[in-house]
């Protein structure tokens, strides 16, 4: 009787943790997924402002990220000196870059680029 306790406690006290290392494993892969996202979204933000400004006014690229398979898309739009919706005249864009992955996650990261 004792050992058929024993057993019964011990497995009280591990099913649980097996949940737990599912659970585990996930949030290591969605934080993984976001590092990969992130990476990305860094490496094309670079890009796209190492571009000429008149090249940045015009479309950017989308595309697929190389090392994840993730899907990204560049969009610039025109802003003022207050980081406003501006009207092209002031020589400024705002690049943002959002990376998307597993049907619904997604990450984005914007930056500014100027005429000068």
């Amino acid at each position: 009787i004792e050992v058929m306790a024993a057993m019964v406690v011990l497995t009280v006290a591990i099913v649980p943790m097996v949940g737990m290392f599912d659970a585990a494993i996930r949030a290591a892969k969605a934080g993984g997924d976001y590092d990969e996202a992130r990476a990305c979204a860094v490496q094309r933000l670079e890009r796209a402002k190492s571009l000429p400004y008149e090249t940045v006014e015009g479309s950017l690229e989308e595309g697929v990220c190389e090392s994840s398979g993730f899907v990204y898309e560049v969009a610039a739009r025109p802003i003022d000196t207050d980081l406003d919706y501006g009207s092209g005249d002031e020589g400024l864009s705002m690049i943002t870059v959002t990376v998307d992955w597993d049907g619904g996650n997604s990450y984005s990261l914007s930056g500014a680029v100027s005429r000068w």
